[in-house]
């Protein structure tokens, strides 16, 4: 579905060039839940870009589908975006439009024909509530919900979640994960997750890359947990924590 083949990429520092990532081989499998997993500058964002071409290796290639996306003339490359969904860290909603307007944005830029319809999404993500709503008036994982619906609205083929729990709290991040997995179930995409947050990983993921300073160390089977033994209430983990002898 997706193969990464001796990817590379150099970016300019304060001091000087360095590479964000090195020298990657990555195959990742169609309706697999995938991660990638680092410390912050491993360049695991950058690997994600590669994938929707949002950022260009300067040597290598990303095949998507058997087809080399970085060779692809400007029609087709707008063909195989629509084709991914993509949900960010700072949510990225428009603050002037309502939870309703931020989700059909996708379908206002692109014609799809199979998208899903809007009551379905916002009763999917749980948000029937609010679509009259701004972003102001909702809650950290009420904005990431509404990220989620403005991917999942146009049926990717392809989600891409670039540390989409990091700004949330552990109870929200429990319900984020839980919106994934149903999405996966529902919808049947590939999920590539890039993360730090290692119970995120065991509570979703299948397999997971780790990635240091820009190379591939390893790809682990991930032995899965549910995610309502990982993802435990904060007092159950304050207990355990603090009264830890």
């Amino acid at each position: 579905m997706i193969d990464l083949k001796n990817v590379s990429k150099t970016f300019s520092g304060q001091n000087g060039p360095f590479k964000a990532v090195d020298d990657i081989n990555l195959h990742i499998e169609e309706n697999e839940l995938f991660g990638v997993i680092g410390e912050s500058g491993a360049g695991k964002s950058t690997l994600l870009r590669f994938i929707n071409a949002l950022e260009t290796p300067d040597s290598g290639e990303v095949v998507v589908d058997g087809i080399n996306v970085h060779k692809l003339d400007k029609q087709a490359l707008r063909l195989h975006q629509k084709q991914i969904g993509m949900i960010f860290q700072q949510f990225n909603l428009l603050n002037n439009k309502t939870v309703e307007e931020n989700i059909r944005m996708p379908l206002e830029l692109y014609p799809y024909k199979e998208s899903i319809e809007l009551d379905r999404v916002l009763d999917f993500v749980g948000l029937s509530d609010k679509r009259t709503s701004y972003p102001s008036e909702l809650s950290g994982g009420q904005k990431q919900r509404v990220g989620i619906a403005r991917a999942l609205i146009t049926r990717p083929k392809i989600l891409l979640c670039d540390e989409p729990t990091s700004a949330l709290d552990l109870g929200t991040t429990t319900e984020i994960v839980d919106v994934l997995k149903k999405a996966h179930e529902n919808f049947g995409m590939t999920i590539v997750i890039v993360t730090h947050e290692l119970d995120v990983i065991k509570a979703l993921c299948t397999r997971a890359a780790v990635m240091e300073k820009g190379k591939l160390v390893d790809v682990i089977d991930v032995a899965r947990a549910d995610v309502h033994e990982e993802f435990r209430t904060y007092h159950e983990r304050a207990l355990e924590v603090l009264r830890d002898a």
